[in-house]
C-alpha cells in the first residue's frame, strides 16, 4: 500500500509551497520520510472549486495528485480518508471567516471540527503524524520570543489561532496521534497575494507610481516562504521524541518594513515613490515580532538556507518575471 502525505490548504500561500517543495524533493530522487518510512505521494487538498495556479509548476511525474474536500464536510473527508488513507496530515488549510470574529457555532464548524476529522483520519496509521500551521500572531510583542512566551492574540485571526494551537494538542493527547505545530512568522515570496507587502512594492516601484505604507517602524522576522516550507518536510521527518512540540520557524532576525522596502526598491525603481506614514494596517502598532528560532535548529535542524538579502532579490525577480508575462509589452527589471 502506498503511503501517502495529505496536504490541506494546498492552493493556498503556505500549503503550495509546501506541496513544491515536498513534491521537488522527490523528484530530485530525494526520499521523503514520515514516522521513519518513506512517502511515495503527496495529495494536495483544495476546497471545491480552488485555484491550482499556485501549482501549476509541479512536475508532471511527481508523484503528487490534487483532490477536493469540504473540510467541514465530515461525510467527504472520511470518503477522502477511505480512500487515501494518509500516513501523515499537514494542515495548511485556513477559511478566510478566520479574519473577522465569529459566533461560536461558526469558529467551531470552520476551524475546531476539521482538526477533529484530521485526527480521527489519522488514527492507526503506521507512523501517523500531524503537522499544524500554527502563526506567531498568537504572541506578545518582543524580540526573540521562543516557545515558552505567552499568549496574547490580538485580532480574530490571532485569536482562532490560539484556539486551534489548544485544540491540536488536546487532541493529540485524545487520539494518541503524534503532532508538531510550527509557528510561522512574518512570510514573504512567490505566489503570495499580490496585495502583500512585497508584491504591490514590486508593481507600483517599477511602474514608477507611489507606494503608500503604514509608518514602517514595525520590526518583524521576515523569511520566505519556500524557506519556511522546507520546515514541514523536517518536522515529518524528524523522530517521535520531537512531537509533542511548538516550534518557531523564523529567521531571529528582526527587520523594520522601512528597511524590507527599501531592499525591495533597490531591484524595483525610485525608493523615493515609498509614501511612509500614507496608510493605515491592523498591526502597525505591534512594534515587534521576532522570532528565537533555537528549538527549531537544534530540534528539527531547521534555518533559513539563504540571507534576507538574497531571498528579497529572488523573490522580487520571480515577480519582475510574473508581471511580464501577464503584460508581454513591459520591459523586464534587470537585477
Amino acid at each position: 500500500m502506498s503511503r501517502a502525505v495529505l496536504v490541506t490548504g494546498a492552493g493556498g500561500f503556505v500549503g503550495s509551497a509546501v506541496v513544491r517543495m515536498l513534491v521537488g524533493h522527490r523528484s530530485a530522487g530525494r526520499a521523503v520520510v514520515s514516522g521513519g518510512a518513506a512517502v511515495d505521494h503527496v495529495v494536495a487538498l483544495l476546497r471545491p472549486g480552488g485555484s491550482i495556479e499556485r501549482l501549476a509548476e509541479l512536475p508532471r511525474q511527481g508523484g503528487c495528485s490534487i483532490r477536493y474536500a469540504d473540510l467541514t464536510d465530515r461525510l467527504a473527508l472520511d470518503r477522502l480518508f477511505s480512500d487515501v488513507q494518509p500516513c501523515a496530515i499537514v494542515h495548511a488549510a485556513l477559511d478566510a471567516e478566520t479574519y473577522r470574529d465569529l459566533p461560536e457555532p461558526d469558529e467551531h464548524r470552520l476551524n475546531q471540527l476539521p482538526l477533529d476529522a484530521l485526527f480521527e483520519g489519522l488514527k492507526g496509521a503506521r507512523g501517523g503524524r500531524f503537522v499544524h500551521t500554527g502563526s506567531a500572531w498568537v504572541l506578545p510583542p518582543g524580540d526573540a520570543l521562543n516557545e515558552s512566551a505567552r499568549l496574547d492574540p490580538r485580532s480574530p485571526y490571532a485569536r482562532s489561532k490560539a484556539r486551534a494551537d489548544q485544540r491540536v494538542a488536546d487532541l493529540g493527547d485524545r487520539t494518541g496521534v503524534p503532532w508538531i505545530n510550527l509557528r510561522l512568522f512574518n512570510l514573504f515570496g512567490r505566489y503570495e497575494k499580490p496585495s502583500r507587502l512585497l508584491p504591490h512594492l514590486v508593481s507600483r516601484l517599477v511602474e514608477g507610481r507611489d507606494a503608500c505604507l503604514s509608518h514602517g517602524n514595525q520590526v518583524r522576522d521576515f523569511n520566505d516562504v519556500d524557506d519556511s516550507a522546507e520546515a514541514y518536510r523536517l518536522a515529518l521527518e524528524a523522530p517521535e521524541s520531537a512531537c509533542g512540540t511548538i516550534y518557531h520557524i523564523g529567521s531571529g532576525r528582526g527587520t523594520t518594513v522601512r528597511e524590507f522596502a527599501a531592499l525591495v526598491a533597490r531591484y524595483t525603481g525610485d525608493a523615493g515613490r515609498i509614501r511612509f506614514e500614507a496608510s493605515i494596517t491592523p498591526d502597525q502598532e505591534l512594534p515587534c515580532l521576532v522570532a528565537d528560532p533555537a528549538l527549531a535548529r537544534r530540534v528539527l535542524g531547521w534555518s533559513p538556507t539563504a540571507d534576507l538579502e538574497s531571498r528579497v532579490r529572488q523573490a522580487v525577480q520571480w515577480w519582475l518575471n510574473r508581471l511580464v508575462r501577464r503584460e508581454p509589452g513591459r520591459q523586464q527589471g534587470v537585477l
